[in-house]
């Protein structure tokens, strides 16, 4: 679940078919580490994502692959759609990015 502040009137919060798919990359620890900063943009700018061709309303967000402690870490898809009228965030599917998609942290990609 979203923790972070709304500072830009954007609400965040999680469609029905968001907890299936967190559970399939292996729990809400994971996916709510992994999304922190993809969850820090979705507050104040999330139509700064790139869009799904033919579904305007449905975005892409991506993490990179790290390694962190000796642990992999994958990269994350998440897929959320955007409603102009409620200023709201739906999440609605994450999934572990295909291999050929990840790539790998670059410190200079960190948003704060």
């Amino acid at each position: 679940m979203s923790w972070l502040p709304n500072m830009d009137g954007w609400n965040v919060t999680e469609d029905p078919s968001f907890e299936p798919s967190v559970i399939g990359c292996g729990g809400y620890a994971i996916v709510d580490e992994v999304l922190t900063a993809i969850d820090y943009a979705l507050h104040r700018n999330p139509l700064g994502f790139p869009s799904v061709p033919g579904m305007p309303n449905i975005r892409l967000a991506k993490t990179s692959l790290r390694i962190r402690g000796g642990f992999i870490i994958p990269g994350l898809t998440l897929r959320f759609w955007t409603d102009l009228h409620s200023k709201t965030v739906f999440k609605l599917y994450v999934e572990i990015s295909k291999p050929e998609e990840m790539k790998p942290w670059d410190d200079d990609e960190i948003p704060f």
